[in-house]
């Protein structure tokens, strides 16, 4: 084999590769004698087929097969002897290509670019830490009594107001027609809650037992269920119940019904989960706030065949929601096309993505960062531990999956790399109340929606009856 460059530009490397003649014989005539052990041919004993009946039979696919080794051989051959790192399979061009009667193919492919990592120690970065108050707990006590909260049936004379509980039958039609999961039975809902069509919980205030009512409804422009999507309906519901809540005392026996030995138990289990969720919180920032700072502190050439591979991800999943947020989104979906302030914010995402990546990558690499086996094991039982009774059902499914194995072990090793990093930097911790926290946190994560976004979060939805609340 012979090569020489043909293309040398930024992160992109050309090569044209000539095999000899004499190499490609060679090894064509290796293949027949293997093929010979094994072929049968009626007229001919086993390992006796004359080679010109093989090749009469066989032959391009013997040449198909050697050729494409040879290719695959040479390219590695490349690549080694340069000590290139290609981000994607190198393309190969063959195309019968021929000089001097001997075979002749192109290869190109993309590098990873050469990261030179910044000093971590002398990255700064800005953390906050949540000074939990005793009237914070009180007030999560408050509102964990206000979810578990019972409710009192009302008399036949009652009229239902915000909040009661109503159980009622009701059917829905579009002009005169049901539709699919416009009917229910002995279903409950709660005035106010939102879990509901709101023109729907409206409309159940004022009613007594035994009332019979119909209730104009209209479906919002991004209902999750398309052909409802705008539509006008009629609800015709009947009401067979009206309870009020009643509000639960946080004491010791609330604290029993909630799983806690008493009072002082459950306050000490509550602050500690609080405790553990604004941790977390912190931590999160904490990451936003590093992931910045080694954006800033990282320049280099990005692959282009990265970034237009991750563009056309994003653009594609925004071109297939079903989840129209905007008018401008659905023209988008119905023309099969982005919008320009969309095609360039979905660009801007995708070199973010893909420089950041790599920065992570590197870092992992360098530092031979590793998420272990026995790591791997304690995060997925505690993750299988969320199905009661279908744990080993989900851990025989990452076991078993080795693409799955792999998305689930993404996040741990990001996580660790981001560990790594975090022990290395100078952390300016400072103590916040919880108010303070929570508008720092809101705001860096109503940023997220600019253009300059470094990741986004697909919200999971949750499906329910169709007269309930859909986004």
């Amino acid at each position: 084999m012979s090569y020489k460059e043909t293309l040398n530009s930024g992160l992109k490397r050309g090569f044209e590769v000539i095999l000899e003649t004499e190499d490609l014989n060679k090894n064509i005539n290796v293949k027949v004698e293997e093929v010979k052990k094994t072929i049968k041919i009626d007229g001919f004993r086993p390992g006796k087929v004359p080679t010109n009946i093989i090749m009469q039979k066989h032959g391009d696919a013997i040449n198909a097969e050697v050729l494409n080794k040879m290719v695959n051989d040479n390219v590695s051959q490349i690549i080694q002897e340069n000590k290139y790192r290609p981000v994607s399979q190198p393309k190969v061009d063959l195309k019968d290509k021929e000089k001097d009667g001997k075979q002749v193919f192109n290869v190109e492919f993309e590098l990873f670019p050469e990261i030179k990592l910044a000093d971590f120690s002398k990255i700064e970065i800005e953390s906050s830490k949540v000074k939990l108050e005793k009237a914070e707990v009180d007030k999560r006590l408050d509102l964990i009594a206000k979810n578990q909260r019972t409710y009192k049936e009302e008399k036949d004379d009652y009229k239902s107001k915000k909040e009661d509980s109503v159980l009622l039958d009701y059917e829905g039609t579009i002009d005169g027609k049901n539709f699919d999961g416009g009917k229910a039975e002995d279903q409950t809902i709660v005035i106010g809650s939102g879990q509901y069509l709101k023109d729907l919980e409206e409309g159940l205030i004022g009613l007594k037992k035994g009332d019979n009512k119909k209730i104009k409804v209209k479906f919002p422009e991004n209902y999750g269920q398309k052909d409802l999507q705008n539509a006008e309906a009629v609800f015709e519901c009947n009401i067979k119940k009206i309870s009020t809540p009643q509000e639960s005392k946080v004491n010791d026996e609330f604290a029993k019904s909630v799983g806690a030995t008493d009072l002082k138990d459950l306050k000490t289990k509550v602050e500690a989960q609080m405790l553990k969720e604004y941790s977390d919180l912190s931590k999160s920032l904490d990451k936003k706030n590093l992931f910045e700072k080694l954006q800033e502190s990282h320049k280099f050439e990005l692959p282009e065949n990265l970034v237009e591979t991750e563009f056309n991800g994003l653009k594609e999943k925004h071109l297939q929601s079903e989840q129209v947020v905007s008018d401008s989104h659905k023209k988008e979906i119905k023309d099969k096309k982005l919008s320009s302030e969309n095609e360039k914010r979905f660009k801007e995402d995708a070199n973010s993505r893909i420089q950041l990546g790599l920065i992570l990558q590197e870092i992992g690499k360098t530092n031979a960062i590793q998420v272990t086996g026995d790591e791997m094991n304690k995060a997925l039982y505690e993750y299988a531990s969320n199905f009661r009774g279908q744990e080993q059902k989900v851990i025989d499914y990452y076991k078993n999956n080795q693409d799955a194995a792999m998305q689930f072990q993404a996040p741990l090793y990001e996580n660790k790399i981001v560990d790594f990093i975090l022990s290395k930097v100078k952390l300016k911790t400072k103590e916040l109340d919880v108010d303070s926290f929570i508008k720092i946190y809101n705001n860096v994560n109503s940023n997220l929606d600019k253009p300059k976004t470094k990741k986004t979060t697909k919200k999971k939805t949750t499906k329910k009856k169709t007269a309930s609340k859909k986004k």
